[in-house]
């Protein structure tokens, strides 16, 4: 369990911070290098303006640069046996978690400066990285001293005019692939050099020559930026459709689908895509790709000072299928607001329902793959298999809950204490927290709840919003000395304890149910992890030094998720203070 909250954590972190690079400017501006850009790449990560990079990197909380996690891996390979390919890859990634020291350390790494700009894409199967640096020798002589000391052979060289340096990784003798870099100006480019490409292929995965059709002929990244709201910063994709295309051959003399081939054809599984290789198989998958036709992810808005970052990242999983977009749509249900605010709890976890449109959703997705005329045999029995599990029952299930819109659990403030009569077990010297039950009414909710516990049986909620103490009725191991209270509050019924729990459920007796979203998840990294380390510490248990960095960190984040008229939105905003 703490391992998968440190991984929610620092991933979603690093994963934005993959998209932090950003300026403060709102204008979009063509880069050149779009122009050596396949229009064909199947994925597409870009920092489209410069970003103030070791600005940023001086700004980043130490728990967030997931050092310790290169660390293990480190650690862990220096006591095996390793090839020297092996220890080449260790001494990268020494390299790597090194220079997040300081932003000095990256500089004189990486050659980094505050004007970074990158692309990451690909040409057929090939993966490029390009980046805008203020040294591109300093990164160059970096990957070269790794091959030095872990015994991986390289060569300097030209092609097409262009400077590369070759790193072989190999297996004995015989060649795996061929890591290459070249500089051209104050851009570095690093690719492969496989079996399954040509030199062709290479030239332009190296920027030596452009593609056919580069994505700068398309409005792909204009586009993208004008219908997500996206500032035009820095942008990434992932295209379905083009993926899809790809693993069924639809067009066979794509770069990406021959590549394909001769990587299977060097792995002796020439066939194992043959079930879906056909013409019923193409129009078939095509057809559900068209539907979710690609992952967008971009900043929105990003401040970065000396002092803070502040960042706003949306994800869009695009989508053109109007019918399962409306039934999402209509089973939203309600957030409360301090749980849509960032830094209004320690930590807190929403989820907007609607009850009754739950069944009428899942039915939706369910008929749009059971009912829907495929031809492509795997397909067909996988719909085979699907009409057996008709999920009308979940209509039952969900028809008790009746009018319920949302249900939200927030953490204010926390102080925790050595429990006074148990040695050894942590106790609430002081509790802030509330929950929430919101639904077009919540009484009726209350008394279907009390059907279920017979305790609850006597216990008559006022409806002026007063609230009752209902310590007595907790189950056993579940006492608490301060008084809970619970309370309707309009339209929602109302679980908490504490001030600050009092505050915010006061405040819900003037906030409609209406729909207004899918989830909300916020977090103060710092005041929560001091807590449940303080807990730990308590109870004897170890939680790992990993957790300690988040200590003195002041960081908040907070993500929503909402289905909107072009898909399925996720938004996050993360907010870093240097203390």
């Amino acid at each position: 369990m703490k391992k998968l909250l440190l991984a929610a954590v620092t991933g979603t972190a690093f994963a934005s911070g993959a998209y932090f690079v950003s300026t403060q400017n709102n204008s979009y501006t063509p880069l050149p290098q779009l122009d050596y850009v396949p229009a064909d790449t199947v994925f597409f990560w870009s920092q489209l303006e410069g970003f103030p990079y070791l600005e940023y990197l001086d700004v980043l909380p130490e728990a967030f640069k997931n050092t310790h996690q290169f660390d293990d891996l480190v650690e862990l390979m220096q006591q095996s046996d390793t090839s020297s390919n092996e220890r080449f890859f260790v001494r990268l990634m020494e390299s790597y978690t090194n220079s997040l020291n300081s932003s000095e350390a990256f500089a004189n790494t990486w050659g980094a400066d505050n004007d970074f700009k990158m692309l990451s894409y690909s040409v057929g199967l090939l993966p490029v990285g390009r980046a805008k640096l203020a040294n591109v020798e300093t990164f160059v002589q970096t990957i070269k001293t790794a091959a030095e000391q872990s015994g991986v052979r390289y060569e300097t060289a030209e092609l097409a005019g262009l400077p590369i340096t070759r790193f072989f990784i190999e297996q004995g003798d015989k060649k795996l692939f061929d890591i290459v870099v070249s500089t051209k100006g104050d851009w570095v480019t690093l690719t492969l050099d496989t079996a399954f490409n040509t030199e062709e292929d290479l030239k332009v995965a190296l920027a030596a020559t452009k593609p056919a059709k580069a994505l700068s002929e398309t409005n792909r990244v204009e586009q993208y930026i004008n219908d997500y709201q996206l500032d035009g910063q820095s942008l990434a994709y992932l295209d379905t459709t083009l993926l899809v295309d790809a693993l069924t051959a639809k067009n066979p003399q794509s770069n990406t689908t021959r590549m394909l081939d001769g990587l299977l054809g060097l792995l002796g599984s020439e066939d194992d895509l043959a079930l879906i290789r056909n013409e019923a198989c193409q129009q078939d998958f095509a057809d559900m790709a068209s539907n979710w036709p690609a992952i967008v992810s971009g900043t929105q808005k990003v401040e970065i000072t000396h002092n803070y970052a502040d960042i706003q990242v949306s994800t869009v999983f695009a989508s053109t299928d109007k019918k399962v977009l409306d039934a999402m749509s209509n089973a939203r249900g309600f957030i409360p607001e301090h749980a849509k605010n960032m830094g209004e709890a320690m930590i807190s976890f929403a989820y907007g329902l609607n009850a009754s449109k739950i069944s009428p959703m899942v039915n939706t997705v369910w008929a749009r793959f059971a009912s829907a005329e495929f031809s492509c045999q795997p397909l067909v029995a996988a719909q085979a298999q699907s009409k057996d599990a008709n999920p009308a029952a979940l209509a039952m299930m969900t028809g008790m809950l009746g009018s319920l819109k949302g249900v939200s659990l927030s953490l204010f403030d926390v102080e925790i204490v050595e429990h006074a009569q148990n040695p050894g077990q942590p106790d609430f010297k002081s509790l802030n927290v509330l929950a929430t039950i919101s639904a077009d009414d919540a009484e009726a909710l209350f008394n279907i709840a009390k059907s279920f516990e017979p305790t609850l049986a006597g216990v008559t909620l006022p409806t002026n919003g007063s609230a009752i103490e209902v310590n007595e009725f907790l189950p056993a191991g579940y006492e608490l000395d301060a008084p809970i209270y619970l309370a309707l509050k309009g339209n929602h019924l109302t679980f908490y304890t504490g001030e600050q729990g009092k505050k915010f459920a006061d405040t819900l007796t003037k906030q409609t149910v209406e729909a207004n979203g899918m989830m909300a998840f916020s977090m103060n990294s710092d005041k929560f992890f001091k807590a449940l380390l303080k807990g730990a510490e308590i109870a004897g248990e170890e939680l790992g030094d990993e957790f300690e960095q988040f200590i003195g960190q002041n960081t908040q984040m907070q993500i929503n998720l909402d289905v909107a008229e072009k898909g399925v939105v996720t938004d996050t905003q993360i907010m870093i203070k240097k203390l």
